[in-house]
């Protein structure tokens, strides 16, 4: 009787073992892992399956005492969503919000809501993302650090 329970607690740890491992390996992939590059546009990402990438930057170079501002900014064209990004200082003051970014098109010249002085600010772009449906449903974003020099 005890060489057949201890037989039987043998199986069953195997079963369990085999279990765990096919589990393991064929689990579903993370949907929304965020990638991020640097300020040239070179992407450093985690490929993964519907992964999101958001371009990151050290500093942004503006132009002191204008609103109007001669850059853009781009939504990767390996992206399957739409882009808002808004800038902020980081005491929270909204600086700009783009309208909807399409994948592989970029913003419309920033226009920024107050003036700039000379200087270097600390800052913070904010990518929020939504699904090409109707409805434009959230999905995941990311917040970037940046330093905007105003000069």
């Amino acid at each position: 009787m005890k060489k057949k329970s201890s037989y039987l607690i043998f199986i069953i740890s195997i079963i369990c073992l085999l279990l765990s491992i096919f589990l393991f390996l064929y689990r579903e992939k993370d949907a929304s892992v965020v990638g991020v590059g640097d300020s040239g546009g070179n992407k450093e990402v985690v490929e993964k399956e519907d992964a999101i990438y958001i371009p990151g930057y050290e500093a942004l170079s503006l132009v002191a005492n204008s609103t109007s501002q001669s850059i853009s900014l781009n939504n990767p064209t390996e992206n399957d969503c739409y882009f808002v990004i808004s800038l902020y200082l980081e005491d929270k003051t909204l600086l700009w919000k783009s309208d909807y970014i399409s994948p592989g098109n970029n913003s419309e010249p920033l226009e920024l809501t107050q003036e700039l002085k000379e200087g270097t600010y600390s800052a913070i772009l904010k990518y929020s993302c939504f699904s090409f449906d109707q409805k434009k449903s959230p999905l995941n974003g990311g917040e970037i650090k940046l330093k905007l020099i105003v000069s």
